[in-house]
């Protein structure tokens, strides 16, 4: 990606990947700074390794006690319940457990989780407040990137840079002058799909591989069925929000059919890469060739 005139760019490992911040201005440096501080903030807020995060003090708490966590973390919960309800629990937090089971994730110090436990029994309350009514296990990796990236944004805006880019792992938006943006080819890692030049806007990818693999179960678990999945295709979600095309790039993996159905109501769009072509999804045709559309051919 070519970088703006008087640009300033700096990377950082954080979020478990390697997070780029891009920014034009007289200040662009400190606000970088103090961008990553944000994003830092984000991580050890919602880290589900970290035994002194909010997401492991939830995960701990006495069920139907009220416990206060940082604003931050309120809203992140708040994020999530939204695509909770819209996805019609697609996309659900509290699958700790089973990532915990499958080995993807480290047993916190707390009684197992409930079998009928859900997105549902995380209560958000007043004052920045959250109870249990069921033991879960909250696991906030599927979101919590792509809000860090939000907030890493609005710190930038708040210290009057004009134009920026926060990219982290695949996680990124822009804002200010139009961008390149580029996607990974899942069967080739080196070549490039071009999607366009974009301007104040989000973009979550998240892709698998066409290659031959074991059997082994991804990172990614379907709530409603309670197993994890194996998939071979690449997902890019636009949308206004990183936290919003974040969740919805999950939503996208499991159930593209009602994904295309809710992309609308977010005002976002998502497309596919496998080994049929490359695809929009469309709440009218449910898919849509668009090799095309985006400048290139399989």
């Amino acid at each position: 990606m070519k970088s703006l005139s008087s640009e300033i760019r700096r990377a950082r490992p954080l979020l478990g990947t390697l997070v780029e911040i891009g920014a034009a201005g007289e200040n662009a440096a400190s606000a970088i700074d103090v961008a990553f501080d944000e994003i830092a903030t984000v991580h050890r807020l919602m880290s589900f390794h970290e035994v002194t995060s909010d997401a492991s003090r939830l995960n701990r708490a006495p069920l139907s006690t009220p416990i206060e966590v940082d604003p931050r973390t309120h809203e992140v919960l708040s994020s999530a319940q939204r695509m909770s309800v819209l996805s019609d629990g697609t996309f659900d937090v509290t699958v700790g457990a089973k990532l915990v089971a499958l080995g993807f994730l480290p047993a916190p110090g707390a009684e197992w989780p409930s079998d009928e436990a859900s997105f549902r029994d995380v209560c958000l309350l007043p004052d920045h407040r959250v109870s249990l009514r069921r033991r879960v296990w909250i696991d906030l990796g599927g979101i919590a990137k792509g809000y860090a990236v939000d907030r890493a944004i609005e710190v930038l805006k708040r210290n009057d840079i004009k134009r920026g880019i926060v990219n982290a792992g695949g996680d990124l938006r822009v804002f200010g002058a139009p961008q390149p943006i580029h996607v990974r080819h899942p069967k080739d890692p080196a070549r490039l799909l071009f999607l366009g030049e974009l301007s104040d806007t989000a973009i979550a990818s998240s892709s698998g591989c066409f290659t031959e693999r074991s059997e082994e179960s991804d990172p990614l678990v379907d709530p409603r069925r309670k197993t994890a999945l194996h998939w071979r295709q690449s997902i890019t979600v636009i949308a206004p929000q990183c936290v919003i095309a974040d969740a919805l790039t999950k939503i996208v993996r499991i159930a593209p059919r009602h994904a295309a159905r809710i992309l609308p109501e977010l005002d976002a769009e998502a497309i596919v890469i496998d080994r049929r072509g490359v695809r929009r999804l469309t709440a009218a045709v449910g898919e849509e060739r668009v090799d095309r559309v985006i400048g290139t051919e399989l």
